[in-house]
């Protein structure tokens, strides 16, 4: 079996993919067919790449396939659209009509309620709590944000770790803040949203008020390597992670040199408040412009989050600007469907490297349809959009008895658990019959209905909160030192987005069982019409990666021999001034390509 690598002229083959026809690799679904590439071409381009020749799959085919078309039920959203709410249509990998719906508040007949700035700059965080908690006792309703600019000095107090502004318990609320601008002064989130339905924000430019990232030189100092920072490192913050960083464009180059100084770490010694040593700086060159981060995963700027309870449903952030923050700029961790984000930008403030310290959007868990559309991603501190799903570890303690770890604290009882052996295979699933008693550890023992065995099981998830249908649509992502996308959730659709001058791989379809933990497979997604401009790959792995990829690993760093992904097609995108090899698909049953076009006519 081998894996497509579409390169600068046409296919490659490398191993461990399953063919789209013929053996292992015979699709159970409607594929649309591909032509065949050169066999002595696709050898030759084998050799190149130094990648180990194929290798026999061990997984049963039987297996996978219920996997898949357990994921595959799922492509239609149960949500029928009014004509208000957020939908997108596609034909799917699998030849088939898929949707994703996300419903608007509904506000007819509930009341507006007002606010301004207050005076002299004074602090807008009781303002806002008081105007979302009339609205709560009302069911709902809108926000009229007046223009200007809002100073948050505190904490929301009915939950101040969760927030400046905390949107909780709601239901059918519209935020409208068309030519505001909010400025986060504490180290907490800006924007929580808990356990609330059918919630719009639109309009608003956010940053955090500090100063948490800026650029210095590396310059050899009687022979250490040091980091002169342009400007004084401002009160209160950390050197986290220095990068080089292509001066004066705002771009970054491909490279592995880095320091990441974590908490565990040691702080770099302070010379004065512009100049740091540390070991860590010695990958660097004399005189290389970097980028650093004053912030070890701050805050974010939007968090939508479940208690572990309550859960959040339909989600509208739209027309938001993010201009800085420490942490991520959009995260989600809910159980609850439906989130999107469009129209909507996320680039650095004037002066500064990056616009989030790390991920732009990052959805960790949500149950339902995501939609990304018409958006504008830049200066990111690391993936630009992550969408992924959890993988619990499991240890098998009887016939109806497992201990979950990794979030588990969000499994509740009913909830549907797929399992799975130390290779990854399916072995069958259970429902929940039993929990203790929420605490403050993410390791639970749980108690399952009697059904099918999973005395080999390794690794679980869970599917009432993995995503099930996501589009990606139209968006413009540039300029950021990660991924443009990190997909890692089944049903989906990646069209028509322009990708630009990024160092590594552009579309990167992955599960990671072992380190990371994450991952649903790549099972019914296509990506196509897309436009990618001087794209790059991964590096420091021993294996080809490329533009586009699609892989699963069991084992750190290492290619899975046996199928989580397909079916999956990818068609019609453009490749422009390619510096890697276009496509590479691992791990993938069902497998089409056509219609690209990588560096040329």
């Amino acid at each position: 079996m081998k894996v497509a690598v579409k390169s600068k002229s046409m296919i490659m083959l490398l191993p461990l993919l399953a063919a789209c026809s013929g053996g292992d690799g015979q699709s159970t679904t409607a594929i649309p067919p591909v032509a065949a590439a050169s066999a002595a071409e696709l050898d030759t381009a084998v050799s190149a790449q130094s990648v180990a020749q194929p290798t026999t799959a061990n997984q049963s085919v039987t297996d996978f396939d219920v996997w898949a078309q357990r994921l595959m039920s799922d492509r239609i959203s149960p949500i029928v659209a009014a004509a208000q709410d957020l939908s997108h249509s596609w034909v799917g990998a699998d030849g088939k009509v898929a949707n994703a719906v996300v419903r608007v508040p509904r506000t007819a007949g509930k009341p507006t309620i007002s606010v301004s700035p207050p005076a002299a700059g004074g602090d807008a965080t009781p303002v806002f709590q008081a105007a979302l908690s009339q609205l709560k006792k009302a069911g709902g309703g809108i926000l009229k944000v007046a223009p200007g600019e809002y100073h948050f000095q505190s904490a929301n107090t009915a939950q101040p770790t969760s927030g400046h502004i905390l949107v909780q318990n709601m239901s059918d609320v519209d935020i409208q803040a068309a030519d505001t601008v909010f400025l986060f002064e504490q180290r907490v989130d800006g924007i929580g949203i808990r356990d609330s339905r059918r919630v719009r924000i639109s309009g608003a430019q956010m940053r955090d008020a500090g100063v948490l990232s800026g650029t210095g030189r590396m310059r050899s100092i009687n022979g250490a390597m040091t980091l002169v920072l342009d400007e004084p490192l401002p009160a209160g913050t950390t050197i986290n992670w220095i990068r080089p960083m292509n001066e004066d464009s705002h771009t970054w180059p491909q490279t592995q040199t880095r320091a990441i100084i974590d908490p565990a770490t040691a702080q770099p010694v302070r010379i004065n408040d512009r100049t740091f040593s540390s070991p860590t700086f010695k990958p660097f060159k004399d005189g290389q412009y970097v980028g650093v981060k004053f912030t070890y995963y701050g805050t974010r700027m939007v968090y939508v989050r479940d208690s572990f309870t309550g859960t959040n449903e339909d989600i509208v952030l739209d027309g938001l600007r993010i201009g800085s923050t420490g942490g991520m700029g959009i995260v989600a961790k809910t159980r609850g469907r439906g989130l999107a984000i469009q129209n909507s930008s996320i680039a650095a403030d004037p002066g500064r490297p990056y616009s989030t310290n790390y991920d732009g959007v990052h959805v960790v868990a949500s149950a339902g349809d995501i939609l990304i559309r018409n958006n504008a991603f830049a200066h990111t501190g690391d993936d630009q959009i992550n969408l992924r799903s959890i993988i619990h570890r499991v240890t098998v303690l009887g016939t109806d008895r497992a201990t979950l770890t990794n979030d588990a604290r969000l499994i509740r009882v009913g909830d549907e658990v797929a399992f799975f052996n130390k290779e990854g295979e399916y072995l069958g699933r259970r429902f929940v019959a039993s929990a203790p008693p929420i605490g403050h550890t993410d390791t639970i023992t749980f108690g399952f209905k009697p059904g099918e065995p999973f005395t080999e099981a390794a690794f679980a998830r869970v599917l009432t909160m993995t995503p099930r249908r996501f589009a990606i649509v139209s968006n413009r992502l540039e300029d950021s030192i990660g991924r443009g996308m990190l997909v890692q959730i089944p049903n989906g659709l990646i069209q028509n987005n322009t990708i630009r001058r990024l160092p590594r791989t552009a579309i990167r379809l992955l599960t990671s069982f072992d380190p990371w933990l994450e991952g649903a497979g790549a099972i019914n997604v296509r990506i196509t019409g897309n436009s990618i401009e001087s794209g790059g790959a991964e590096l420091g792995f021993s294996y080809a990666t490329g533009i586009i990829m699609a892989q699963a690993e069991v084992a750190s760093a290492r290619i899975a021999g046996n199928m989580h992904n397909g079916p999956l097609l990818i068609d019609g995108n453009r490749f422009e001034a390619p510096r890697a090899p276009c496509v590479v698909v691992y791990s993938t049953k069902g497998f089409a390509e056509q219609g690209n076009v990588c560096g040329g006519s």
